[in-house]
């Protein structure tokens, strides 16, 4: 008896240990503590809205990778401007960069251990003046347009047929620029109207052809590349109306904004939609996917959204919705993802903005605002010496000394058969726009803007004034510069003057010193007019006489314009 208790309790103290770990171990794990913390980047340098893996590694007192629990890791970023979130994974965190600023920011991890001491590890990241993702089109060498073909009471302007035809003209006038026109009315009845729906063509734009007018609008996207031009959409995402055909589904899901009392927002332009609420239920997603599917906007690689704002103008400067408890910020992070999610579709998104109406300006995200250099929030704005044309770009507004580019839109929508105006517009604004565009900008001193290869920009006596050296290219509303979107086919320069001249010398660019002759050419809304043939150019200087209005095409004799 007494054997079989002993044998009992042997068996019984070879199975304890493996079911209750000994004491010892017990003192042994508590007394293991995070010794080191370590966080890494998998880029050191990421581009504005681009991402970038960081990876958190703990090494405890005895040698061994510490387990550390995700809720027990805080993160923070010295600069929100510059990084704008970061978020956790399984060994570390996503980051991703802002779109209001370059620069560079630390991210910093802060574990709390056990014994309640604390344990940090950074890592700096910097972030380029460049987007995450190129954009599909080229806007600071784009003559970009709005064309309206029919007001919110059904008055139609310009029909899809007209609208080719002042294509063809423009096209012409601009010697071949690429160009975006985006149409305003196209949608129900016109102008605003219908939103957020975007499923009906306005059936007043249609060709008596076609059986349906999204067929005419398909045929106006498609011929219009024959003439260097994309045509596409102007959109809104943030309004509705009563009248909408989606009034009752929208207010059915809650998507409209409503103040902190829940009542509704009227404002001038209808009723502002939550950006988050209808992202988060899908809406969004469906309304896009729907005109993509309609139209072949993906081939177009570009649409417009108008007041894409970040508070709603006329009324508080506050977030869109503050019911839902939807912070300004959040709604900025929505946008973000619907930019995403177009540029997923090969689509660029423009709006009407930059900073105005806005906290963000989503720079690295738009490429072009129709109104460039406002002002938003906190005195946010675009700073034109520092952010290159190729990465922001208007549009009309800004400094004048950096260029600002022709709108367009009540040209055509007021005489879109002879469009008067549209050569003097082109020629002292978004000529000079472009060449410029293409210089890298160096220094703004004393209200003289210097550009590479020594070009100077200025305003004097209310006069712009552009020089390469001693030579003149601009002298107020006397222009004589170089038509840099043809240069891969030949050199070109256009002459104009808005008042006319008798007799006034120009200096040939240094690129052109090999040019002895020229042939001259008068640019209009039918095309160029062979004027002069095998002109001598003497020291490197042509003598010319322009018409009040005349725009001339200089080129190298006997080149082939047309090519």
């Amino acid at each position: 008896m007494k054997k079989k208790m002993v044998s009992s309790l042997l068996s019984a103290g070879l199975v304890l240990p493996l079911l209750f770990p000994a004491h010892h171990s017990v003192k042994a794990d508590e007394l293991k503590t995070l010794e080191t913390l370590s966080l890494t980047a998998g880029k050191a340098s990421i581009n504005l809205d681009g991402t970038t893996e960081i990876k958190l590694k703990g090494v405890m007192s005895d040698g061994t990778t510490a387990n550390l629990e995700a809720d027990d890791i805080h993160y923070t970023i010295s600069d929100p401007k510059v990084l704008a979130s970061v978020q956790k994974t399984e060994d570390g965190a996503v980051v991703r960069a802002g779109t209001i600023t370059d620069g560079e920011a630390t991210v910093t991890a802060t574990v709390e251990t056990t014994d309640g001491a604390t344990k940090t590890a950074s890592v700096p990241i910097k972030v380029n003046l460049a987007p995450d993702r190129p954009f599909i089109h080229k806007y600071h060498e784009t003559l970009t347009m709005k064309m309206f073909l029919a007001d919110n009471n059904g008055k139609v302007f310009t029909t899809f047929e007209q609208g080719l035809e002042a294509i063809k003209k423009m096209d012409k006038a601009t010697r071949g620029i690429p160009k975006i026109i985006y149409l305003v009315g196209w949608q129900y009845n016109g102008h605003d109207t219908g939103y957020p729906a975007w499923d009906v063509v306005n059936p007043n734009l249609k060709r008596d052809q076609d059986e349906k007018a999204v067929d005419s609008l398909k045929w106006l996207m498609e011929e219009a590349y024959k003439y260097n031009t994309t045509v596409s959409l102007h959109i809104n995402m943030l309004d509705i109306r009563e009248s909408s055909p989606l009034w009752d589904t929208y207010l059915k899901n809650d998507l409209l904004a409503r103040d902190i009392n829940g009542n509704l927002k009227p404002y001038r332009w209808g009723y502002p939609i939550s950006y988050t609420r209808e992202w988060e239920t899908g809406f969004a997603q469906k309304r896009i996917d729907g005109l993509l599917a309609m139209l072949p906007i993906e081939k177009a690689g570009t649409i417009h959204i108008d007041a894409f704002h970040q508070y709603v103008p006329t009324l508080a400067v506050e977030p869109i919705s503050p019911y839902h408890g939807i912070t300004m910020d959040q709604d900025i992070e929505t946008q973000k993802k619907i930019f995403r999610y177009w540029r997923d579709h090969g689509v660029d998104v423009t709006s009407e903005v930059d900073a105005g109406y806005r906290k963000d300006p989503l720079m690295g995200l738009q490429p072009m605002a129709w109104h460039f250099g406002k002002k938003g929030i906190d005195g946010i704005k675009i700073n034109q010496l520092k952010i290159p044309a190729s990465l922001y770009v208007g549009g009309d507004g800004g400094d004048a000394r950096y260029g600002q580019s022709m709108l367009g839109e009540n040209i055509i929508k007021n005489d879109p058969v002879n469009l008067t105006g549209f050569q003097t517009d082109f020629a002292t604004k978004t000529l000079p726009w472009q060449y410029l565009n293409s210089l890298k900008r160096i220094s703004d001193i004393n209200g003289v803007v210097t550009f590479e290869n020594d070009v100077k920009s200025w305003i004097e006596n209310g006069k712009a004034k552009i020089t390469q050296g001693e030579n003149v290219i601009r002298d107020g509303n006397d222009l004589f510069v170089p038509a840099l979107w043809n240069k891969e086919k030949y050199r070109e320069i256009i002459a104009f003057s808005k008042d006319g001249y008798e007799n006034r010398k120009w200096k040939f660019p240094t690129d052109w010193s090999d040019v002895k002759k020229v042939d001259i050419y008068a640019v209009g809304l039918d095309g160029v007019t062979l004027l002069e043939k095998n002109r001598e150019i003497t020291n490197g200087e042509i003598s010319l006489a322009l018409e009040k209005g005349q725009t001339l095409s200089i080129i190298p004799h006997n080149e082939n314009i047309k090519k």
